[in-house]
């Protein structure tokens, strides 16, 4: 059933409400409308105030509140090995920062507490930067797994924030890690070519200058200046992987094996300069730098060490004399043992003799009689101008952060004294670095050229690469000279052969030190200053220096192992690391064997 709603209306007249009007005083209307008046002299004061009298104060803390100049970092640039493959390179990692004004103090222990092991951070130390009233923005950890930022992410709260920002990755680990070197914090270098090559490598900073929300976000409708950053320069090292890899392997296993404190391998272009494989013992992961001594990752030992090269300084000692005309390959010496000079004996390592030997028995025999007597033929003058023409007592000037000059006493030093030219011809009193012996070498290998050392082959910024061409440095020797010398290399190399045919095979035979090829090198056994002016009775350094093919040469090795604990004359360590580096180089680099040697059977 429907209800309708029915209503009465009375007469339009009746129904009529009766209307009653309340007088208000005039003196309310004027109390009202002075106090309008005074609210309006008082909102016009104070807006005259603020737009007038205090608008540059208020704009400038206006600008200083939302208008920022923040810095634009440019990517650092990319460091690779000489066929391509990434040495060094930045990534884009996620970062967290914290807004303390947007966490809730009551909130902030149980954020801190969730935080904590996600960071792998002390859960105090975050929650003091969640309630640091003091800063605006805080960084708490940088650099973070792509999945610990996820997971923060989903965290939602509006007073973390993760920034994106490069981060230097090397993804070869300690992989020629001393050259490389490593980049810290503050995006700077540390040792190697990062530390060289720094400023370039960093680029040029840009700059965005906008107006920000509370959260450094450049709000999109205002007006914004921006001035863009320039990436770095990207290098290409000479490094081949290869021979670094071969010779990183090589070192590792002599050092273990023998229980070395250390020790390096230089591999040298011998013509061109170019450094193929340099390695040194320990190693360190540039990755974790940090987690090393400064000692460690911060130097590299084949340009910032010095040692006593010891008798592969002879090399230098026989040059002087023929490249001077102080003695010919031909002329004879009487090697007694041991010979009395300025009131000292000075003697062989074994202090028997060898009778007469010419120029070659010095570096066969390792006589240091008889490269003491050489150097009294050639004088002090022209023994340290030779010396210092094969550019020992100066950098070699290679692209390495730190290079040592080495240790040179000539006649217008303070501390040179005579029997510094006696000790100096067979290494000892002087002291260089492992590459500037590879380069001295290397001159001897290049007909008496000496060459600069390089490790970047190519420079490239934005568009363009510039290439670096290989330097000639002095004609130290006459290549007549040089050939000489070689030969006499060859002929010393052969008398250890033995030694590496039993390192391989376990028994004698007379071979060449590679089979099939002439190879020239010599040994030597470092002694190893102590303070107090002496040398430690118990260590010694070993070392084989030399080049192959003595011919035409490709490559100039030096092998170093320092302090072995099984081999007290350091020699017997280092030879087989030379035959094994040798034997690789030669063929890796498919050099035919030498048609004079070749012989089947052989």
């Amino acid at each position: 059933m429907a209800l309708r709603l029915v209503t009465h209306t009375q007469n339009r007249k009746d129904s009529a409400p009766a209307r009653a009007y309340v007088r208000i005083p005039r003196w309310r209307i004027q109390v009202l409308l002075v106090v309008s008046a005074l609210l309006f002299l008082r909102v016009a004061f104070r807006l005259g105030e603020l737009q007038i009298l205090r608008s540059e104060e208020l704009a400038t803390k206006a600008a200083r509140e939302i208008n920022h100049e923040i810095t634009l970092r440019p990517g650092r640039g990319v460091i690779t090995d000489r066929h391509g493959n990434a040495l060094a390179i930045d990534v884009e990692r996620e970062s967290l920062w914290v807004v303390p004004a947007y966490i809730p103090p009551d909130k902030a222990p149980r954020l801190a507490l969730t935080l904590a092991p996600l960071l792998g951070q002390d859960e105090q130390k975050i929650l003091e930067a969640m309630t640091n009233t003091e800063r605006y923005w805080i960084n708490v950890a940088r650099w973070l797994e792509p999945a610990v930022a996820e997971r923060i992410a989903l965290l939602g709260e509006p007073g973390l924030r993760l920034i994106y920002e490069p981060r230097r990755i090397y993804p070869q680990g300690s992989f020629a890690s001393q050259i490389i070197g490593a980049v810290n914090f503050n995006n700077d270098g540390i040792g190697g070519v990062e530390s060289f090559y720094n400023t370039a490598l960093k680029g040029i900073t840009g700059t965005l200058t906008a107006e920000f929300d509370p959260f450094r976000n450049p709000i999109a409708i205002a007006p914004q200046q921006r001035q863009p950053p320039r990436d770095g320069v990207n290098l290409t090292l000479t490094i081949d992987p290869f021979i670094q890899n071969m010779i990183e392997a090589e070192l590792k296993n002599a050092v273990e094996r023998h229980q070395a404190d250390g020790g390096s391998i230089v591999v040298m272009e011998t013509a061109t300069g170019a450094i193929r494989g340099m390695a040194s013992w320990p190693p360190f992961d540039p990755n974790r730098y940090y987690d090393y001594p400064p000692e460690v990752y911060s130097r590299n030992p084949a340009v910032n060490d010095l040692y006593e090269p010891g008798s592969t300084f002879k090399i230098i000692t026989v040059a002087a004399a023929l490249e001077t005309g102080a003695a010919t390959a031909d002329t004879p010496i009487y090697d007694p043992g041991v010979v009395q000079r300025l009131g000292t004996q000075f003697h062989n390592w074994d202090r028997a003799g060898n009778g007469t030997i010419d120029a070659t028995g010095v570096l066969y025999y390792s006589s240091n009689v008889g490269a003491l007597q050489l150097n009294e033929m050639t004088g002090a003058e022209r023994f340290y101008r030779i010396v210092r023409d094969f550019g020992f007592g100066e950098p070699t000037g290679i692209e390495l952060g730190g290079e040592e000059r080495g240790l040179v006493h000539d006649p217008t030093s303070p501390l040179y004294n005579d029997a510094l030219l006696l000790t100096n011809s067979y290494g000892q009193g002087i002291a260089v670095t492992p590459l500037q012996m590879v380069r001295a070498v290397a001159a001897i290998a290049n007909n008496g050229l000496l060459m600069k050392p390089y490790v970047v082959e190519k420079f490239c910024e934005v568009d363009t690469c510039t290439y670096t061409e290989p330097t000639p440095v002095r004609q130290v020797v006459d290549p007549g000279v040089a050939w000489t010398i070689r030969r006499m290399l060859v002929h010393s190399a052969n008398h250890y052969a033995p030694v590496v045919w039993v390192h391989r095979t376990g028994s004698w035979a007379d071979q060449w030190l590679v089979p099939g090829y002439q190879v020239a090198a010599k040994t030597g056994t470092s002694s190893i200053p102590i303070p107090g002016g002496t040398y430690d009775p118990n260590f010694t350094i070993g070392s084989v220096l030399g080049f192959a093919p003595a011919e035409e040469s490709r490559y100039a090795v030096l092998v170093k192992i320092d302090r072995p604990k099984d081999d007290i004359w350091g020699v017997g360590t280092a030879i087989p690391v030379f035959y094994n580096v040798m034997d690789e180089l030669i063929r890796y680099a498919r050099i035919p064997p030498d048609p004079a040697l070749f012989s089947p059977g052989q």
